[in-house]
């Protein structure tokens, strides 16, 4: 398993299709991308320093310039993104502002100082400068996550 930061996601999307076998014959002609359910799918250790490991669907687009990247969280009952910052001024957590959709699960979300309970549907924007964390509380149920994250970095 691995530590995770948001740089080490970007790296792992953008050396993924590297790794891939070649598509098959045609597939490069396509004007659109498609990745299976099971392609991109890593088990990472302590994310932000968190609890446990969460299975992390990470996603490439084929290397196509994106104004976002996306990621699926699978978070394990008791384990946890730690409560981390994304601000301009770190360069290994990145200046990210994050939107949390919760797909399945319950969970408990710290943004800044207040704790908050989330459930399938919620959604809660992290913006960049907002210390924020998610951990599932759930008993059986593991909590399922669409992440979506913005970099707010200008870059030359």
């Amino acid at each position: 398993m691995e530590e995770l930061d948001r740089r080490t996601l970007l790296a792992a999307a953008m050396i993924g299709p590297m790794l891939a076998p070649a598509a098959a014959d045609g597939a490069s002609s396509r004007k659109f991308g498609l990745e299976a359910a099971s392609e991109g799918v890593r088990t990472f250790q302590a994310v932000h320093q968190g609890l446990g490991s969460i299975d992390v669907r990470l996603f490439d687009f084929g290397g196509a310039p994106a104004p976002a990247a996306f990621l699926i969280y699978d978070i394990p009952v008791g384990a946890s993104e730690g409560v981390h910052l994304h601000n301009l001024t770190d360069p290994k957590l990145g200046a990210f502002d994050e939107y949390y959709y919760i797909l399945e699960g319950r969970g408990k979300m710290t943004i800044d100082d207040e704790t908050i309970p989330v459930t399938a549907g919620d959604h809660v924007h992290a913006p960049l400068d907002c210390w924020r964390g998610i951990e599932n509380v759930d008993d059986e149920q593991r909590l399922k996550i669409f992440l979506t994250y913005i970099d707010r970095s200008s870059k030359s």
